[in-house]
């Protein structure tokens, strides 16, 4: 075991310096720079996670021999990437001169079966059997009828394409997760090491601990604010619920319901800047923008799924009168500040170096320096040497899940190229969506929703923008918006039954039913089913076009989904009838219609309800005063 131990450190060690080292030399050349990480991942994950599955970086575990056997294979398969990089930078793929030899159709069979285990060790079966079918569609896709048939091509030439060529399983998306995605996870590690999501709840909750309501809005801005940093919405869960929902359920929470509110909590964190989800790297390779350009046009959106988050969890609270955290049982926030507000320095630099017009690999890798550097302020946060080479192996092994990932996704992605149907697929979604644009976007998020099940959101987004993307574009929606749409669409496998991680995640720390907290998170989190289409019908929300524009469509939107709140919640200030209920569904719907005379109706009706509200609410507080009582005020 001791064996084991060493060689896996060694391995996860060799990773982050790797990956630490081209954010500050630059990356190398694609081969080198792709064909290295997913060999060490590979390694990592044979040598910890046992044949049944699991998750690398677990408890340490004998290696069987078959797993020894496996590792010693998958580096000369892997391997032989990075050593070859001259020569297959250089090489013209498919023709007769470079034919691949017999060693390279070894090499690159070991590979594409050793990449499927890998896979289906940390991921499941799903990523799996899409591999392997996009495979059997290369061979045999001539025979298919249709549209979908294709020229015929050999096993050579499609493990050509695979294995040999930047198009195949080290194409753009292994890139993107070798380059970015891996070392901000690797930042995200040394943040942790230092104390940052402590730091972060603990203020929060000195903050908002005590409302009415206060531990669920103390799990929604922690976790908003270190899912920005993690880009994962499960081990954001597992971050912060462990401290949040046991919180939830002391003061009075169902425990779906303290699941639900972290779930959602959890998720939305990948489209919190400045770092998102893994996802939004690849969409500033689609679309051409710098990073820091798609993080700034995520601050609305985010904005808008916290806000109306934050609104159901206060209105829910006020409804069934549930308290915050006594006074007594929190600090100052002066007091937190002072002891641990260095830690927030590294996200301030970090969202500076963007500013600036520093490149990701950049920004990451001096954030993650000068978090080292802010440790140092206090003792308790000190990342010394020993730290430091914990976050390192903590980093490596946090970072296989996403490289394998975008490794097998290239195969699928890979096939697409290769036989050309991708455009296919798109006209066939759109004939089936019957030219009827709004089918199209439920045809397209519905495909999101179902091919994420059991994925994460890399693996998700990537599977369907190929195909998405060109069916919105052609009918006129914005690359951006499209991207976006398909990107927030991706998020909602993570709450959507009936495979939802961050709910079966959320709901195993509340002990709780995960069909019941998926019940709680679908009305808490409503909006969040409502964002994506909302993007597309005004894309001034992504801060595209003037900025009076996106004033507008910031301000009505708020007002919609602030008044739908409180009609399905069916609470403003007291609890409300029906009719109210439907008035105020009705009010905020006419408000996020994109017609200036429907928000005109749906404004007035929102001005009316809130004056009722308000009349009436006045009259409940003067009422005891009468008869002689004090009032009895309440805080929601």
């Amino acid at each position: 075991m001791r064996t084991a131990q060493y060689a896996t450190r060694l391995t996860a060690l060799a990773l982050a310096a790797f990956e630490l080292y081209t954010g500050y030399a630059g990356t190398f050349q694609p081969f080198i720079q792709r064909g290295t990480p997913a060999l060490l991942s590979v390694v990592l994950v044979f040598l910890t996670c046992p044949l049944r599955g699991g998750i690398p970086g677990g408890h340490a575990r004998r290696v069987p021999v078959w797993d020894w056997i496996l590792v010693a294979l998958a580096i000369p398969a892997f391997g032989y990437i990075p050593w070859a990089n001259d020569y297959l930078s250089i090489r013209w793929p498919m023709t007769e001169t470079y034919a691949p030899t017999a060693y390279e159709i070894v090499f690159g069979a070991l590979a594409i079966l050793l990449l499927l285990e890998a896979t289906r060790r940390i991921l499941g079966m799903t990523l799996v059997v899409g591999a392997v079918v996009a495979l059997l569609y290369c061979y045999w896709g001539e025979h298919v009828p249709g549209m979908l048939s294709h020229r015929p091509f050999t096993a050579a030439q499609i493990l050509d394409e695979m294995y040999l060529t930047l198009q195949g399983i080290w194409g753009s998306v292994a890139g993107v997760a070798a380059s970015y995605i891996a070392l901000f996870i690797i930042f995200g590690a040394f943040a942790e090491r230092a104390g940052v999501a402590d730091f972060i709840i603990e203020l929060v909750t000195s903050i908002a601990g005590h409302t009415r309501g206060g531990p669920a809005k103390v799990a929604v801005v922690a976790s908003g604010m270190i899912g920005s940093i993690t880009g994962s919405t499960v081990a954001n869960v597992y971050t912060t619920g462990q401290f949040t929902i046991p919180m939830m359920k002391r003061l009075g929470y169902r425990s779906p319901m303290a699941g639900a509110v972290e779930a959602l909590a959890s998720n939305g964190g990948q489209i919190m800047p400045p770092v998102l989800g893994a996802a939004a790297f690849i969409i500033a390779v689609n679309t051409g923008l710098p990073y820091g350009r798609i993080a700034l046009i995520s601050v609305v959106p985010a904005l808008i799924y916290y806000l109306g988050l934050f609104l159901s969890i206060h209105l829910s609270a006020a409804k069934e009168g549930l308290a915050g955290i006594p006074k007594s049982e929190r600090r100052s926030p002066l007091q937190v500040f002072l002891r641990g507000g260095h830690l927030l320095l590294p996200l301030i630099v970090l969202i500076g170096l963007f500013i600036y017009g520093y490149t990701p690999i950049k920004a990451a890798f001096f954030s993650i320096v000068f978090t080292v550097v802010v440790s140092w302020v206090r003792p308790d946060t000190r990342l010394g040497p020993r730290k430091i080479l914990e976050a390192m192996e903590a980093g490596g092994k946090a970072a296989v899940l996403i490289l394998v990932t975008c490794t097998i996704v290239g195969i699928i992605v890979g096939a697409f190229t290769l036989t050309g149907s991708a455009l296919n697929i798109s006209s066939a979604i759109i004939a089936l969506s019957g030219g009827n644009f709004a089918l199209l976007l439920i045809t397209v998020g519905l495909a999101c929703i179902f091919l994420g099940m059991g994925m994460n959101t890399v693996a998700a987004f990537v599977l369907v923008s190929v195909v998405a993307v060109p069916a919105l574009t052609t009918q006129g929606t914005n690359e951006v918006v499209a991207n976006m749409f398909v990107f927030y669409f991706a998020l909602l496998s993570h709450i959507t039954p009936p495979v939802c991680l961050a709910i079966y995640a959320a709901a195993s720390i509340a002990a709780a039913s995960p069909w019941q907290t998926a019940s709680e998170a679908i009305k808490l989190g409503f909006i969040a089913y409502l964002l994506p289409f909302l993007i597309v019908l005004s894309p001034p929300l992504l801060l595209i076009g003037s900025l009076t524009q996106s004033a507008e469509a910031i301000g009505t939107t708020l007002a919609g989904t602030g008044m739908l709140i409180c009609g399905v919640q069916g609470w403003l200030n007291k609890r409300l009838g029906i009719v109210e209920r439907l008035l105020a569904i009705l009010s905020g719907g006419l408000l996020l219609w994109i017609d200036p005379w429907m928000e005109a109706v749906g404004a007035a009706l929102a001005v009316a309800l809130v004056i009722i509200a308000l009349r009436r609410y006045r009259k409940s507080v003067l009422q005891p005063a009468h008869h002689g009582s004090p009032p009895q005020l309440g805080r929601d």
